[in-house]
């Protein structure tokens, strides 16, 4: 069974004009006429054009800034109630319940949405506060044998239990703990990490990202708006299908067909800066400072592919391949402990800088959206803030090539 949304508010009309990117031209302004999963049918100044998903970036349905500060993969992060699929697909709801291995939603719209319980990967109950939403995201990201149930045990204090969710309702849930049923209170719950271990599979190839205006995110595998449709039909990567009214949609991001990663490349010249001189000679130590391969995809997870992490200072060179236009990606202060020093960070492209940042705050990931050009140097940089830095962790985010 797919997953099904039916919309409840009563009649949305067709955007009349949407601003489209390509890999060929700069940004236009047409009239989305249709969406296949081969193509786009838009009309420009009342001539249609028909353009490969190929040679498309991204579908602008409302306003935004590719420069905004914000990470796609943490929009929802002042939500009160965010689901997860295990494909990586997010969204706000204003109610839930799963009853018979189903799971009922009302998105932030009103919209109806039902799916699987089996296609779930975690879903929070209420806002948390910041202690809270680090112990959270750690239990959310940790590999578990079952099912989570997480406790609210203070103000400072998460606590999960492992075993099997039996069911949900609008007052608690009910819960297997080593045999034993018990009924736990929602108000009492920071929410619920499901099992998904590392059988869960991809139905596709991911095609687009679609971003709602609630915040919401969902990897598709194919988009489809019929000619002259109201709604957009998305089937997404965990093998479920949706459909949104495309008044409730942001934007369609297809540029995930047309990217290289830049943690696949090596670099041509990579640079550490030393912590502390303590004049001994470690072996291995160039493999512990300086940028590193960090790769965070997993079930559930929103990583699009491999990321780049910088332990200390340092820098990294790589020769902008033939064919890409942009770079983009997310950055932000990642230290392991509670203890950490302001870093900045920037993007140059020969002697030019075309982007940078001071990194003051932890788990708040900062997108960019950058111009380049081919057979350039591009040069990353990580600089702490002090001669003996602690938690100068830099992680950057699924930074990557687009075309």
């Amino acid at each position: 069974m797919g997953l099904v949304c039916v919309a409840t508010a009563a009649v949305c009309v067709l955007l009349s004009q949407v601003e489209i990117t390509t890999t060929d031209r700069p940004t236009f302004q047409a009239k989305l006429l249709g969406l296949s999963p081969t193509s786009a049918e838009v009309s420009v100044d009342g001539k249609p054009m028909e353009i490969p998903l190929g040679k498309l970036r991204q579908i602008a349905l409302r306003s935004y800034s590719a420069n905004q500060r914000s990470f796609p993969a943490n929009q929802l992060g002042s939500a009160a109630q965010v689901a997860r699929l295990v494909d990586g697909s997010q969204f706000a709801y204003t109610s839930f319940a799963i009853e018979n291995g189903s799971a009922q939603f009302s998105l932030a719209d009103g919209t109806q949405l039902q799916t699987p319980s089996k296609n779930l990967f975690y879903v929070q109950l209420q806002a948390l506060n910041d202690q809270q939403a680090t112990q959270w995201q750690a239990i959310t990201q940790s590999r578990l044998s079952g099912d989570a149930l997480v406790l609210i045990r203070s103000e400072e204090a998460l606590e999960n239990l492992e075993g099997v969710i039996l069911g949900i309702s609008a007052e608690s849930v009910s819960f297997d703990f080593g045999g034993q049923k018990i009924e736990a209170p929602r108000p009492k719950l920071a929410g619920m990490r499901f099992f998904a271990g590392d059988g869960a599979k991809q139905a596709g190839n991911l095609a687009a990202i679609v971003y709602d205006t609630h915040g919401g995110s969902w990897m598709s595998s194919a988009v489809q708006v019929p000619r002259d449709g109201t709604s957009a039909s998305m089937t997404l990567l965990c093998g479920a299908t949706v459909t949104l009214p495309l008044t409730e949609l942001s934007r369609i991001d297809y540029s995930s067909g047309s990217m290289l990663f830049l943690a696949e490349l090596e670099p041509l010249q990579s640079a550490s800066i030393k912590r502390i001189d303590v004049g001994l000679a470690i072996a291995g130590a160039e493999k512990l400072f300086g940028a590193q391969l960090k790769d965070l995809r997993q079930p559930g997870g929103s990583s699009l592919g491999p990321s780049l992490e910088f332990v200390g200072s340092g820098s990294a060179v790589y020769r902008v391949p033939a064919g890409y236009a942009r770079l983009v990606g997310a950055v932000e202060l990642r230290p392991t402990g509670s203890r950490y020093t302001p870093c900045k960070v920037s993007v140059q492209l020969e002697s030019n800088t075309l982007w940078q940042e001071r990194l003051a705050e932890t788990g708040k990931p900062i997108s960019f959206d950058l111009p380049i050009q081919a057979d350039g140097r591009l040069r990353i940089e990580v600089d702490a803030e002090s001669k003996v830095p602690v938690g100068d962790v830099v992680l950057w985010h699924d930074i990557r090539f687009v075309k």
